[in-house]
This record gives structure tokens, sequence and C-alpha cells, in this order.
């Protein structure tokens, strides 16, 4: 009895996690990948600033963490023009229609078949 094996798991497997699950997935991603880009903005702009022999971002947070989060919000709230020509409708959902299908790229990542 101590050498049976589970059985390999098939494509009918995958699929079958309660909705709480899947949705603690999705916001467990959501959140590697946004802390991956905040994170990568840090390293370069630390790494940069150790090139050019200067600080760089020392003020936003303990060791500058949230200088990428203070320039998102500032890029956000920055202006609201809307060139003249342009749909306002699509132009306001040009960046989620941009993000979305990047974050939906780690979607078919498995994370296992069951937790």
């Amino acid at each position: 009895m101590a050498g049976v094996l589970a059985a390999d798991p098939t494509l009918a497997s995958f699929g079958q996690d309660p909705l709480w699950i899947t949705l603690v997935k999705a916001v467990m991603l959501f959140l590697f990948l946004a802390l991956g880009v905040v994170f990568g903005v840090w390293f370069e702009r630390k790494l940069i600033s150790r090139m050019q022999n200067r600080y760089g971002p020392n003020r936003a947070g303990k060791f500058g963490l949230l200088q990428s989060v203070a320039d998102a919000i500032k890029m956000g709230l920055k202006e609201d023009l809307f060139p003249n020509t342009v749909d306002r409708v699509l132009y306001l959902l040009a960046p989620i229609i941009m993000v979305v299908p990047a974050f939906l790229a780690f979607s078919i990542v498995p994370f296992g078949p069951m937790v």
C-alpha cells in the first residue's frame, strides 16, 4: 500500500475549482504582476541613478518604493484634455483595452488541477 500513486490529472481535471478559489488565484496573479512592475521600475530607477551618481527615488515611502505608485497616480490625474477629433469613450477605454490582454495572457498558465 505504500507505493500507491494518485492518478495523473487529465484535461477534465482542470476548471473544477470553486469560484472563490478562482477569484483568489486571479487576485494573486494580478498582485504579483502589478508588484513586479512596481519593483522593476524601482530597481531600474535605482540602478540608473547609481550610474549617474545621484540619489534616485528616495522620498516617497521607505527606500523610495512608493515612487512608482506616486508616478502612476500623477499620470492618471495629470490632465483632463481631450483632442478635438477623438472618440471620448474609446479615448478613456484605451488604457484598459491595452492592459486587459496583457493580464489575460497569464490566465492560461496552469497552477495545478486542484487546490
